[in-house]
């Protein structure tokens, strides 16, 4: 689950940075800048939260479920502004079932570890 969710992660994250270096900043200077941003900030946005989601410090563990939920509003926020955007192609459709494949991964690893965590044995109270 956990490789499946980084490899989707950082496909996306991939596709944006191409889209920023390839199609904005070295592109014919069409796309207006407040895209070449979004661009750079869902790069950050899914490398950062996909590292931080299965770092293995023992601090960043309580902050999981948070880090899922930045992480699928990430991907929402994606999907919503490509058909907001209405420049469609291929590239962009075949990123956006990463994106709805990425947010699945993630809904089905939260339900994971709920599972995993409530099966805990808890110690009998001593009085």
């Amino acid at each position: 689950m956990r490789a499946g969710v980084i490899l989707a992660a950082l496909a996306t994250a991939g596709v944006h940075l191409y889209l920023f270096i390839i199609e904005g900043f070295l592109g014919d200077q069409s796309m207006l800048p407040i895209y070449q941003l979004l661009f750079v900030g869902n790069l950050v946005a899914y490398v950062v939260l996909a590292a931080l989601l299965y770092w293995p410090a023992g601090l960043l563990k309580r902050f999981r479920p948070v880090t899922r939920t930045l992480l699928i509003a990430v991907s929402v926020a994606a999907i919503i502004s490509y058909y907001h955007v209405g420049v469609f192609d291929l590239l962009g459709n075949v990123t956006k079932v990463v994106e709805v494949l990425l947010i699945a991964l993630l809904t089905v690893d939260a339900g994971l570890s709920k599972s995993a965590g409530s099966g805990r044995s808890r110690r009998p109270r001593v009085l």
